[in-house]
């Protein structure tokens, strides 16, 4: 327990009595040293969290409320944490002005009565400094073994993190090296309320080039830590926690950042030669041999996704820096998320449960994400070019499904993909025409197209003769400049009439 002006008035060994109003945060705060002095401005010989011990020698019976106020003020603002004041050596009693100048700076006054030794109290006070030292330094020793033996499991880095934070109560974040945050399931990360500038932070120090930490005072003091060396940083840890960590604290957070630079190195020299594997292993589905794609995989990797599962494309994350890993942290389980690189895209096979951590990366990140459901019986080639396709079509940051390309169908497609412009082009010249005749063409054209190109029965639908209508179509074949008796032609007719139906 750290010493305390709680501790030292429960204690009983001192005749100590507060003449100021305490609140639990004033009897609470921390005692860092103890120092007596009788100077008028003793604050060039104290520290922030010192308690300081006087005779009143600077004072006189009845001292002056200005002079009295302003020495208050200035103890409190430099971060002195009570005034305790000896009776019956200079004072019978503590002035009243200097009770009411501490109350008025928030600055506890106690009483130091029977001539009490000031030694005594720094006795006590220095005891209890050093046995809570021996007590941290002790939590210290048993938590770097802790994180010692999580560095040795598995999952290392993963269980490095999550013992810092169980041993911190604290949440802890990772970022690689271009300071992107990496998605560590079940772990703490930061309140969303300070996100941002741990963020910021975290980019500024890795511009610097070099080793170094810093403390974020707008995020409640966390401790942002460079993992790496300065030729070669792999990224920065990030703590933070309801108060800012105290130095055992931060000797453990330095502890786990050299675990972290080990584990990382070695994990990115395991996760190079995996990703091999797995690049090959998804070759051999693409060729058609599931039976050997799986054999592979259960034996090097753990498995693959059992059939049915999504199979999704995730555009340039194999060449935008930090996805590959974080893919390779979030995938520790082959059987739930399969990641593998096909160029600078990076093919997805995963279960449905794992689409929302996928989904959060490729929006945080910035990158187009599409997906095709691959069931038993499919090729997975062909489910690879869906989603590709899909991904094509997603817009950066966002996630798109084949199944709503399919359900829009072609003329939808071409309608996002500004088919609508082509189409007014292909038509513009039934504009020079009056709307009734306009109007007649596009009719006649539909409904003739609607009959595979048989007159007779399209004629007898818009109720005209059958030399009509083919005089009607000899008409438009001389505006658009197309040759109706192909196929082809027929096909861009018809599309582009119903890409530019509102102008029907």
């Amino acid at each position: 327990m750290p010493a305390s002006l709680r501790v030292l008035l429960d204690d009983g060994s001192f005749p100590l009595r507060a003449l100021t109003a305490l609140d639990d945060d004033a009897l609470d705060r921390p005692v860092s040293w103890v120092h007596s002095s009788d100077l008028i401005d003793p604050t060039p010989w104290l520290e922030s969290g010192n308690l300081l011990l006087t005779n009143g020698a600077q004072f006189s019976a009845e001292p002056d409320a200005d002079e009295v106020t302003a020495y208050c003020r200035r103890l409190r603002e430099h971060g002195v944490v009570g005034l305790g004041f000896a009776t019956g050596i200079l004072h019978d009693r503590v002035p009243d002005a200097v009770v009411r100048a501490g109350d008025a700076a928030e600055l506890p006054v106690v009483e130091i009565g029977e001539r009490a030794p000031f030694i005594g109290i720094i006795r006590f006070v220095a005891d209890i400094i050093a046995a809570d030292r021996a007590t941290r330094f002790s939590w210290l020793l048993d938590a770097q073994r802790a994180v010692a033996r999580a560095a040795v499991r598995d999952d290392g880095l993963r269980e490095i993190l999550h013992t810092l934070s169980r041993l911190l109560g604290a949440w802890v974040d990772l970022y690689d090296a271009v300071g992107g945050r990496l998605s560590l399931p079940g772990l703490r990360s930061a309140p969303d309320g300070v996100e941002a500038d741990i963020g910021r932070e975290v980019r500024r120090l890795l511009e610097r080039r070099t080793a170094a930490s810093l403390t974020v005072p707008s995020a409640g003091g966390a401790l942002l830590q460079t993992i790496g060396q300065s030729s070669r940083l792999r990224g920065v840890l990030a703590v933070g926690a309801a108060e800012p960590l105290d130095p055992a604290g931060r000797d453990l957070v330095g502890t786990v950042v050299a675990l972290a630079s080990v584990a990382l190195e070695q994990q990115r020299q395991v996760q190079t030669s995996l990703r091999g594997v797995r690049a090959g292993v998804l070759d051999v589905l693409l060729a058609g041999d599931d039976a050997t794609a799986r054999r592979v995989a259960a034996v090097a990797l753990g498995g693959l996704p059992a059939e049915p599962y999504v199979l999704g494309v995730v555009r340039h994350a194999a060449a935008t820096p930090g996805v590959l890993d974080e893919l390779d942290l979030v995938s520790s389980d082959p059987r739930r998320l399969f990641p593998a690189g096909r160029g600078d895209d990076v093919v997805v096979l995963f279960a449905d449960g794992a689409v929302a951590a996928l989904r959060a990366l490729v929006e945080r990140r910035g990158l187009a994400f599409g997906t095709a459901r691959h069931e038993r019986g499919t090729e997975v080639a062909d489910t690879l070019r869906r989603a590709a396709q899909a991904a094509r079509e997603a817009v950066p940051g966002t996630t798109r499904a084949y199944d709503e390309l399919a359900g829009r169908g072609l003329v939808g497609a071409l309608r996002e993909r500004g088919g609508d412009v082509l189409a007014r082009s292909l038509l513009h010249p039934l504009d020079a025409l009056p709307a009734a005749e306009r109007r007649r063409l596009r009719e006649s054209a539909r409904a003739w197209l609607d009959a595979n190109g048989a007159w007779d029965p399209a004629a007898r639908g818009l109720g005209i003769h059958r030399h009509t209508l083919r005089a009607r179509m000899t008409q438009l074949e001389q505006l658009l400049r197309r040759d109706l008796s192909t196929f082809a032609a027929r096909a861009e007719l018809w599309a582009a009439l119903e890409l530019d139906d509102d102008r029907g």
